[in-house]
């Protein structure tokens, strides 16, 4: 199945027909005789199941079939390590994806047994694949949206899910993010400062902004796998999609606060958003993670 960027795709209808792949009865058929078989000889945490030595079955009501189009798709427009999609497909309101199992340790758990030259060879080989990601050239007229232009999920964020979007611009998504607040609307209770980050906050994220990039939005030590020193796989692509420039920097704050050394390493692995993530800072205090 080839997987293009455009609007054409509703984005409704993404957990139906538009979005499976290879979807056959036999491959249906086989992949759930696998879950209650072949399954059971594999450990499997999560909603990813090993099926064989050479395939992985993720499944589950929260599933989306996104994310297996997206793999394709960063497949086709990079040299990025991505599990190979095999089929994917909805049964009974639950989404299944068959993909690649492969041979790899995730960082998470070789984290300890690296030596520092390892490791400084792994974050080098990372941030390549970040601005091979980044560079992938958007379509005309590009959004916030999936990579066929549909929805986006993101379950840290309040009202992320089930899905959110697609934005047709980054001020509507901004728009939503704050959920269409306007700086005339605030409250006397608030401090001075409070009102001036505020306002601080809607003018920039009202102002113009260049065409998103594409991002992973969630490059935590467990989704990246390794061989020795080399990365051989980048997975867990259920958050993927078109957002402005500054959003990968952003989440990597928002998404590592209680990993540290791994927040550290990775903001220093991607190009600095010091006023966005300011932003991002007032966003979160009155709209978002930690809203008080």
């Amino acid at each position: 199945m080839a997987v293009t960027a455009s609007s054409d795709v509703p984005g409704p209808a993404e957990r139906s027909k538009a979005l499976e792949i290879n979807n056959t009865y036999l491959r249906r058929f086989l992949a759930r005789i696998a879950l209650h078989t072949t399954a059971k000889f594999f450990k499997h945490n999560g909603p990813c199941i090993p099926i064989s030595k050479h395939q992985i079955l993720k499944t589950g009501y929260s599933v989306h079939l996104m994310e297996a189009a997206t793999m394709i798709y960063v497949a086709q427009n990079t040299s990025i390590p991505v599990p190979k999609v095999y089929s994917s497909f909805i049964h009974k309101n639950r989404a299944y994806i068959i993909m690649e199992r492969i041979r790899g340790k995730d960082l998470a758990s070789a984290w300890k047994s690296l030596s520092k030259e390892s490791l400084q060879k792994i974050l080098s080989q990372l941030k390549d694949i970040i601005q091979e990601l980044r560079s992938i050239e958007p379509p005309p007229q590009t959004g916030v949206e999936s990579c066929v232009g549909g929805s986006l999920y993101d379950s840290r964020l309040p009202h992320g899910t089930p899905r959110l979007g697609p934005f047709k611009t980054p001020r509507e998504f901004h728009r939503w993010l704050r959920n269409d607040a306007e700086a005339s609307q605030l409250r006397d209770s608030i401090t001075k400062q409070e009102a001036d980050d505020i306002k601080a906050m809607v003018a920039q994220q009202d102002g113009e902004w260049p065409n998103p990039v594409f991002t992973h939005c969630d490059l935590n030590p467990s989704n990246i796998l390794i061989r020795g020193q080399e990365i051989v796989g980048i997975i867990d692509w259920e958050f993927a999609g078109w957002y402005p420039p500054y959003w990968e920097y952003t989440s990597a704050w928002r998404g590592n606060i209680i990993r540290r050394e791994w927040q550290d390493i990775l903001l220093s692995l991607l190009d600095p958003f010091p006023e966005e993530l300011d932003m991002e800072r007032t966003r979160c205090k009155w709209w978002g993670e930690w809203r008080n």
